[in-house]
């Protein structure tokens, strides 16, 4: 029997809204909250959490794996299941993981179930723990976030995130074990930086999600996002990737 969205009732995998569906059309958060601290981050706003809160008391959800296993079980009857993303908010492989293992004992529990998923993390080294699950299993990708090459800038707006060079390694360590990997390039906040990304990155990567920076007039007002798209795609292009750009580039008008 065939997936159908909106026909099978299901838990903590959820089918994301709006802008979100952009990115996956089934996604599975196991944690509240984030240690990162990204100041872009919508986590709060979309959780109805203030920043402090949100950055500061992240857990994990209330009976996650029993929730995730019945949903996985619920899942695997259908067949052409769509990929589902872990995580979509917070991060899978935030501080707290390391101890608590959740993210190790979901990508299990798919794997055992022949689910496709791809991971998202800006964790960088904390998920190459798991790579012996996701190395040889053709239905996953893991990803990282990553849009500065500047360990300056990271650092101001994603001030507890791993570090550029580390998320990079854990890309590189991936592709070498044969997992699929790709980059959220989003959201895109210095055109030159995320450029340079790309020229640097490509060979390592087998596909890219581009997007903007929103919610911030005044770093949106800081670029030139008509160039940016053109430039981004002339280079993607060049370079024969595989790549995404999200509706608030290909969308984007001069108001």
């Amino acid at each position: 029997m065939n997936y159908q969205e909106g026909k099978i009732r299901t838990d903590i995998v959820y089918v994301p809204k709006g802008k979100a569906r952009e990115y996956a059309a089934l996604a599975l958060n196991p944690y509240t909250g984030c240690t990162h601290g990204c100041i872009y981050c919508y986590g709060p706003g979309c959780s109805h959490k203030s920043k402090q809160h949100y950055f500061s008391a992240p857990s994990p959800k209330k009976d996650i794996l029993q929730r995730v296993w019945e949903d996985v079980v619920m899942l695997a009857r259908f067949e052409n299941v769509p990929e589902i993303l872990i995580s979509f908010l917070g991060d899978c492989y935030q501080h707290s993981e390391s101890e608590t293992g959740l993210t190790r004992q979901i990508i299990s529990m798919l794997i055992e179930y022949d689910l496709p998923f791809s991971v998202l993390t800006k964790g960088g080294s904390r998920a190459k723990r798991d790579f012996d699950l996701l190395s040889g299993y053709s239905k996953c990708r893991f990803g990282t976030s990553l849009v500065f090459s500047n360990q300056a800038d990271a650092s101001y707006w994603e001030p507890y995130a791993a570090p550029i060079e580390d998320r990079i390694d854990t890309i590189q360590t991936a592709h070498a074990m044969g997992i699929k990997t790709w980059i959220s390039m989003e959201p895109v906040i210095y055109p030159e930086q995320a450029i340079e990304l790309v020229e640097n990155l490509y060979p390592i990567v087998d596909h890219w999600n581009v997007g903007k920076i929103n919610r911030n007039k005044m770093a949106e007002l800081n670029s030139d996002w008509i160039k940016f798209r053109n430039d981004i795609t002339r280079v993607l292009q060049t370079h024969n990737a595989n790549f995404y750009l999200k509706k608030s580039l290909t969308d984007y008008q001069l108001h």
